[in-house]
């Protein structure tokens, strides 16, 4: 149980009120920095505004932690995995860092109503593989159980080759027609997202359209790049994470010492929030990844972000 409710069941909240300058996503920021309010005009796109950062992990605690949560027996019913506390970190730091869940669209900066994660699964692991893109909508109060729990729903109902969720399924629709009406439904399509009015269930169905796009390239084992963020959506950050290694590194008493790692390519906005910002949100993400004990608790307060 999380709180009064079971682990993974979604949290009712009251509809946020909503001003005429906002969108049907997001808030409008209103009190930032002058210097942030231009930015968007001066660099226009995604592409434009990318920052990366690189981190080495050391996993020596994580798998601690899952050998110990497996020897006890998960109260969910199933084994944790490293991914479930990749998705928690993300969902916990937004929750103390909610600047990071803001977007640019039309030119203006936007803070997200929700916290949605975009993961990409690989069905079958082959060239020839199908693969799906999966949009998990999280709560900030969630705890990795309730992480856990839907992450997994949501890997069970799309691992399957034969079954097209609904964003493989508009995806196919679109791909049937001439390449002339491709190019206007896609323009169209981003025509009306730039000013807001692009439907609510394109954005539901779209990946692109989420607080962090996560791809575990671990499973494929191989490293870890630095993708870029898609000018098309509002996806304002990427975290791509490698395979786990061994590296014998110095300890405290001078001894020599194997230690597991993995290794975190991070891409983001930097149009959202300045870099003292971005880097202590980051920060923060790392060291629940590092301590996941600390997720296993709904958190303390819910952040608001001041420039709304």
């Amino acid at each position: 149980m999380s709180g009064n409710r079971e682990y993974g069941t979604p949290v009712r909240r009251p509809k946020l009120r909503k001003h005429w300058r906002d969108r049907y996503d997001g808030r409008r920021l209103m009190h930032t920095d002058t210097f942030f309010t231009l930015i968007p005009y001066i660099m226009s796109t995604r592409n434009d505004s990318e920052v990366g950062a690189s981190f080495k992990i050391d996993i020596t605690n994580v798998e601690r932690y899952l050998r110990k949560k497996r020897a006890e027996g998960s109260p969910i019913g199933q084994d944790l995995t490293f991914i479930d506390i990749v998705m928690a970190s993300i969902v916990r730091m937004i929750s103390q860092k909610p600047y990071v869940n803001r977007f640019i669209a039309g030119h203006k900066a936007y803070a997200r109503d929700e916290v949605s994660i975009s993961l990409a699964i690989k069905k079958d692991l082959s060239v020839e593989g199908t693969q799906t893109v999966v949009k998990m909508v999280y709560d900030p109060s969630d705890t990795i159980f309730d992480v856990a729990v839907r992450l997994q729903k949501e890997i069970e109902r799309n691992k399957d080759i034969r079954t097209d969720n609904t964003t493989d399924s508009f995806a196919k629709f679109v791909n049937h027609l001439p390449t002339g009406l491709i190019r206007f439904v896609i323009g169209t399509i981003k025509w009306l997202d730039f000013h807001g009015w692009m439907p609510q269930s394109i954005q539901r169905l779209s990946p692109f359209h989420c607080s962090i796009f996560v791809t575990a390239m671990g499973s494929i084992n191989f490293a870890p790049i630095y993708h870029h963020i898609y000018n098309f959506g509002t996806c304002s950050g990427f975290i791509a994470y490698g395979p786990k290694y061994t590296e014998r590194v110095l300890a405290k008493d001078n001894s020599i010492v194997e230690r597991k790692f993995i290794d975190f390519k991070i891409v983001g906005d930097e149009r959202i929030c300045d870099g003292f910002g971005m880097a202590s949100a980051w920060k923060e993400m790392l060291r629940y990844i590092q301590h996941p004990e600390l997720l296993e608790s709904p958190p303390e307060t819910l952040e608001e972000d001041h420039g709304i």
